[in-house]
């Protein structure tokens, strides 16, 4: 059987221990990004994306108060939300850190 579907060119441009950040160039041009937490990836295209970046720039980064638990972070979206503990969002944020910088 001959396959004639063309390979589709990624790239890595964030990492971190648990998480990954990576670019496809799709054959009709568009970039798509994809975001692997663990054993999910999120799939996003460009304005999706972008969208995205703005929303988790606006989650809260208050510390909790003296004898207040823990915080979680939750990243609501259209098909689901992200929850993430206090650990987890950190990392999360030296992630996003990486392609802040490029």
């Amino acid at each position: 059987m001959n396959n004639d579907v063309p390979e589709i060119p990624t790239e890595s441009i964030a990492e971190t221990e648990n998480y990954t950040i990576w670019v496809a160039q799709e054959p009709d041009e568009e970039v798509t990004y994809h975001l692997e937490l663990g054993a999910v990836t999120v799939h996003f295209f460009q304005e999706e994306w972008e969208d995205f970046l703005d929303l988790v720039g606006d989650v809260s980064d208050e510390a909790p108060e003296e004898g207040e638990e823990e915080m979680d972070y939750e990243v609501e979206l259209d098909w689901g939300s992200l929850y993430f503990s206090r650990d987890e969002w950190e990392e999360f944020k030296r992630l996003l850190g990486q392609i802040e910088t490029e």
